[in-house]
């Protein structure tokens, strides 16, 4: 979060749910899981996704069950835009660790291939080939800590060895 991103994006339209995302049903294993991450919106993704790369989607981007949206960091994705999220993958997201923002406007901003920054600390993203760009809303600050810590459960373990050692 303290430093800008830049990555190829990978665009999706409105209402990617997670049986898209996480095709767990199908594909049990996490190895096997990763190779089919998406699949069904774009069968190429898994095996042409890069490290650095960032997902920007439309409206309700992770709709459906209560899936978490890791396996897409998890094969190389720094960050997911959209429209907006459903509720339970933006918090799923957060808690998780990841960087997950809502950007109105950000279908319009980017076409598939093209190279966004992300520069969240400027409150800003551009499309590095138009140069436009569009205004992030920024987390509280609590937020921005559990996603700079990994996440919940190393932000509460972080926060509970410091309480700790202040009380001793």
């Amino acid at each position: 979060m303290n430093k800008p991103i830049r990555g190829k994006v990978w665009k999706f339209g409105d209402s990617i749910d997670t049986d898209c995302i996480n095709p767990y049903y199908k594909y049990p294993d996490p190895e096997e899981l990763r190779k089919h991450t998406m699949e069904s919106a774009r069968p190429e993704f898994a095996a042409e996704v890069k490290p650095g790369d960032i997902v920007v989607g439309g409206r309700n981007f992770g709709c459906g069950s209560s899936r978490h949206g890791k396996v897409l960091y998890e094969v190389g994705v720094v960050a997911v835009l959209a429209e907006s999220f459903s509720t339970l993958f933006l918090r799923n997201g957060i808690s998780g660790g990841d960087m997950v923002l809502a950007v109105p406007g950000i279908s319009a901003l980017m076409d598939d291939g093209q190279m966004l920054e992300i520069d969240y600390r400027k409150g800003l993203v551009k499309n590095l080939a138009s140069g436009k760009t569009l205004t992030i809303k920024q987390y509280p600050p609590m937020i921005e800590n559990i996603i700079q810590a990994g996440g919940m459960w190393p932000y509460a373990i972080a926060r509970l060895k410091t309480e700790s050692q202040a009380a001793a």
